[in-house]
């Protein structure tokens, strides 16, 4: 039937080839081109879905291996989940373990234990039958730290190759099940490592070949990058105590010498640099980052100790910026590395990077967090001759500081510092300050800081002089500069004034409400004597009581610190901490507004305490409506 509608299809399609090119012929093959006006019906085939009997997986999940003989009659490899797991992952998925929010419906690992050997015992196969995510039962064994189940598996690997005469070592057997990886690439040891099961780990290095060359799984970790990215040197000690030559790769270039020094941990540092010596130092990342670069970035003193003395040269490797550990150090503002690094390298610090900057370049641009490393370089004697070393723009480390936005009073105020040079773009460290237009406090303690200290400056320029007198000239238009900020300043503090009365009487009339609020409790005390408790709070019992207390003393609590702020701030100088000021205001305003939502809860909390008033309100207007029958609506009002 199919067949017989498509031939006139086929008659028209070789009609259309042999049409007249052109328009008509282009209509013409597109009409012939229409199909039939029978409809065929077409057929999709999904492939049908086979889920495992309940029965059999929760008698798998329980270690119940009766219910199972009970059941079933067909071999136990042909039970498989949706994701092809058998019944041993099953059992071992369900193992509960002691736990902060235990799960239930599992079994324990003894009972799981002698349900994987009895399930072995009866069908050997199911040792290495991976499921979809080619995990084999040792994979979850492993990655759920089930040593007990792990010791079944490798005995039952055991018990196959016991005959020397099939060929094939006991050791040999048991590494290649060891070494089956997954679809992620991982292997048993990848998993037991990733998780710190260090008995899980013990117990397969101890069955394991050590020739083997457990590799990189597809993210690019090995089983010792793991241990070390993980911080387990027990585990670092064990992987590299067993194996001959333990692969050390990691992800994007790393190494495992890369995340234990990246750790700060003595320990594992010195077990890798012992194993590998000197050369592991000088591997590079992608980044180009040696493990001392790493050690310099989080400041990891003794890491950095043992790299250098391992290999002083790393100090002088570069990155990808031609940065070195050095640069790292000071662009962090890592003092300790900087000074390790100084003193076991002192010429370390004459390397420039791409740009052609200096350690003291780099240090100058993150003053605005500590000047530690700037101070610590710019001290130094041998190191002097980086205070006007140039970069490629020209830029000395003078006009690096004047263009950030930090300030010391003690960074680059050596007289060896250079204040008259220029850069490629002529322009001077002042005229960069200049440039900037004062917009912050710094640029101006910065300016009067540094160019204050000379009387007199006259900048040259092949020979000629360009400006003479300029210190005169300039110090009065700072000086203007410096009236002119004040006046600003002083503007500012007198706004700030008047919103801080403002505040301050809010805040003074919170805490009064609420303190009288707390006061007047709400609804009584208990009197006479006939009671246990008496002159306790009527409502003592009321949720809308409680809740009552809690926001009212927040309320009051938030509204008293802000009076204490108010009553501290004018006697912080105006001067030196205006800033501080400022800050401190807008704390006290947060706590205003903070005390206003509790007050009104508590107010709204505090309207059932009061309905004996309206009760008593209520008898009233049902005697008065009984007396005059009528009552009009603006009386109801009233009440």
């Amino acid at each position: 039937m199919i067949f017989s509608c498509l031939v006139p299809v086929q008659k028209h399609f070789h009609g259309c080839q042999e049409a007249s090119s052109g328009f008509f012929g282009v209509l013409i093959c597109c009409f012939a081109l229409r199909p039939p006006q029978l409809l065929i019906p077409t057929v999709q085939h999904t492939k049908a879905i086979i889920a495992m009997d309940p029965k059999i997986y929760n008698a798998a999940a329980q270690g119940n291996l009766e219910a199972l003989e009970h059941d079933i009659s067909d071999p136990l490899d042909g039970f498989l989940t949706v994701n092809q797991s058998t019944i041993l992952h099953i059992c071992i998925l369900s193992i509960l373990v002691e736990e902060k929010f235990p799960a239930t419906g599992g079994t324990d690992p003894v009972s799981a234990a002698r349900f994987v050997e009895d399930v072995l015992n009866r069908c050997p196969s199911l040792l290495l039958k991976a499921n979809a995510e080619g995990d084999t039962p040792l994979h979850v064994a492993a990655r759920y730290g089930h040593a007990s189940i792990v010791e079944v598996l490798i005995k039952h690997k055991k018990s196959q190759h016991q005959d020397l005469e099939s060929g094939v070592q006991v050791d040999q057997a048991t590494t290649e099940m060891i070494g089956k990886q997954n679809n992620k690439r991982d292997t048993a040891l990848h998993e037991a490592v990733r998780y710190n099961y260090i008995e899980v780990v013990k117990q397969l290095l101890t069955v394991v070949d050590p020739e083997f060359p457990f590799g990189a799984n597809a993210a690019g970790e090995t089983p010792l990058y793991l241990a070390a990215k993980g911080r387990f040197p027990d585990l670092v000690s064990e992987i590299i105590n067993k194996f001959m030559s333990p692969a050390y790769d990691g992800p994007l270039g790393e190494t495992a010498l890369h995340a234990a020094a990246f750790w700060d941990d003595e320990g594992m540092t010195q077990n890798i640099l012992e194993r590998y010596g000197g050369d592991l130092c000088k591997q590079a990342d992608q980044k180009g980052w040696t493990p001392l670069h790493m050690a310099a970035y989080k400041n990891n003193i003794e890491p950095t100790k043992l790299l250098l003395k391992s290999d002083v040269e790393v100090a002088y490797v570069k990155d990808a910026e031609g940065r070195t550990a050095l640069h790292i150090a000071a662009y962090c503002n890592n003092s300790l590395v900087t000074e390790v690094i100084i003193s076991m390298c002192p010429d370390c610090g004459e390397v420039v990077d791409n740009e052609g900057r200096n350690a003291l370049h780099l240090a100058v641009m993150m003053t605005k967090l500590r000047p530690d490393v700037a101070l610590m370089i710019q001290d130094n004697s041998p190191l002097r001759n980086l205070l006007n070393q140039k970069d490629n723009d020209g830029n000395t480390p003078l006009h690096l500081y004047c263009k950030s936005d930090g300030y010391h009073k003690r960074v680059l105020t050596s007289p060896r510092v250079d204040k008259m040079v220029f850069n490629k773009e002529n322009q001077t460290a002042y005229q960069i300050l200049r440039s900037k237009n004062f917009q912050t406090g710094d640029d101006l303690k910065k300016m009067k800081n540094i160019f204050e200290e000379r009387e007199d400056y006259r900048f040259f320029n092949n020979g000629r002089v360009l400006e003479v007198g300029y210190a005169d000239n300039n110090m009065e238009e700072l000086k203007g500069e410096d009236v002119k900020l004040k006046q600003e300043r002083e503007k500012l503090m007198e706004e700030e004034g008047k919103a801080a009365q403002v505040h301050l009487v809010a805040a003074v009339l919170i805490t009064t409400v609420t303190f009288a609020a707390g006061i007047n409790m709400p609804g009584g005390f208990i009197g006479g004597d006939d009671h246990p408790h008496p002159g306790s709070a009527v409502l003592e019992q009321s949720v809308a009581f409680k809740v009552f207390i809690i926001t009212n003393a927040l309320a009051l609590m938030l509204s008293c610190s802000a009076v204490f702020i108010h009553l501290f701030i004018p006697l912080m100088p105006s001067e030196d901490l205006f800033k501080t000021r400022t800050r401190f205001l807008q704390l006290a305003f947060w706590f205003l507004l903070s005390s206003m939502a509790p007050m009104v809860l508590a107010f709204v909390t505090e309207a059932p305490s009061l309905q004996w008033i309206l009760k008593s309100i209520k008898r009233q207007r049902k005697a008065t409506w009984r007396s005059w029958n009528m009552i009009s609506p603006i009386h109801l009002m009233g009440f």
